[in-house]
Order: C-alpha cells, then structure tokens, then sequence
C-alpha cells in the first residue's frame, strides 16, 4: 500500500471512530434523559436597538448589563435631567444607552481618568487575598479610542480627569441616570454624594460592579450610602445594582 494510500485511511478510520463515539454519546445521554437540545437566543437579544450596539462590535462589559442599562434608559423617557457616567473603559455601556434612549435633548456626561483605575484602598481588598483584586492604572483605554468607538454620537460632553476633580463642572445640572463603574471604594462614593443630590425624583443609580467579588469597595460604597434608606437597592443577577430615588 503506498504511504498517501495509507494515511488517506488513517484519517478516514479515525473521522469514522470520532462520528461512532458522537453517536453513542449521544445515545447515552438520550437514554439518561441528559440529552443537550440546542438553544435559541433569548428574545431580548433579538431587540432592534440591541442589535445595533451590538453591531458597533465594542469590547466591554457583558451584553446581559448593557441590555439591562438599555431598558434602565428606555424606562426613563419622562424623567426630566441628563445621564451621567462614571468609568467608560470602552465605552460599550455607552454606545449601548445612547442607541436605546429615547429622551429628547438628552446630555451624556462622561467621566473617565482614561489612565486605568486609581489606587486601591483597604476597602478593595478581597477577602480571600487579603489585597486588592486590581492595581493603579488597570483597564485604562486611551481617549481616542473611546472617542471612536462613540462616534456618530453627538449629545456627548466628555470629562478627562480623576474622580471627583470634574465633577463641579456639572454641578449646575440635574440627572435621570447615574451609573457608576469605577470598581473601587472611594470613587464609587465620591460619585454617590456628588450626583445623588442632583438625581431627579424617579431617576436611577445603577452600580456596575455591586455583585463582583472582584469589586468589593464598590459595594460597601453603595451599602454605606444608602444605609439610611434614602434610595431602593435592588440587587441583580447580573452583578448590578440598581437604586430608585423617589419620586
């Protein structure tokens, strides 16, 4: 038998072997009740204003968030005031109200260090580790980029610097949506007691990071700071938070 010959039915026995094993693998499960039927996509992800952030392919946080923020700013469309958001990385939660909202005459004020994170604290620290899950400058994106992945948007005002140093800039300005994904403890809270006074009676606070293990500072910020009942927490599977001030 010559060598091609020869190969030729190596792979053709082995491709056979791999199909017999599929099939009775499947048989087996079948036969245990544990057969894996194939899935279709949840209908939410079929919405048209999804699709379209989707499109833009940017890089960021997981869809089930962005999709929750999408319907956070849908459901705000008579609450008077802005949207404010603190960390952008990519700017995918961006990209992804702004397709969805339906306000009109709606300002996004955006904050970002566009450095990465700043330095953690004692209150970042993971418990199992006894240290901070992040360090200084991780997740930083540069600006421009940023700036390209947002393009074609243009109720946009963007602020480069550390939290809270632009934040007075803003101060004259009143918000429907706040959403805070700075990951850490001082941060998360100096953006709590800058905006919360500025939200808008029935407008929401959404914390990116509550449920993360990584992001432990951020929690306690939110715990901390509604404490004292001023706000409804709603925690969510997705590892957000959500707070609604009354109206």
């Amino acid at each position: 038998m010559a060598l091609n010959d020869q190969l030729t039915g190596d792979r053709k026995a082995k491709s056979s072997s791999r199909r017999l094993t599929r099939s009775l693998s499947a048989r087996a499960l079948d036969a245990l009740g544990l057969q894996r039927k194939k899935t279709r996509p949840p209908e939410w992800r079929k919405r048209d204003y999804f699709q379209s952030a989707l499109s833009r392919g940017i890089k960021g946080i997981p869809d089930e968030r962005c999709f929750v923020l999408q319907n956070v700013v849908r459901g705000l469309r008579n609450v008077p005031g802005d949207v404010a958001e603190c960390g952008l990385r990519f700017g995918k939660s961006t990209a992804f109200m702004l397709t969805a909202d339906e306000a009109p005459g709606r300002t996004y004020c955006l904050f970002d260090s566009f450095e990465g994170l700043s330095e953690p604290q004692a209150e970042d620290f993971v418990q199992e580790s006894g240290k901070a899950y992040w360090g200084p400058s991780d997740l930083g994106v540069p600006e421009d980029r940023v700036r390209q992945n947002l393009a074609g948007f243009d109720n946009m005002l963007f602020f480069k610097g550390w939290i809270p140093t632009r934040f007075p800039e803003v101060a004259d300005r009143s918000f429907a949506l706040l959403h805070v994904d700075v990951d850490l403890y001082q941060p998360t809270k100096d953006a709590l007691e800058f905006f919360w006074p500025r939200i808008a009676p029935g407008g929401v606070v959404v914390c990116d990071d509550y449920g993360s293990r990584k992001c432990p500072g951020a929690k306690r910020a939110f715990d901390e700071f509604f404490a004292d009942g001023r706000g409804r927490l709603i925690e969510l599977p997705t590892v957000q938070a959500l707070v609604f001030k009354p109206g």
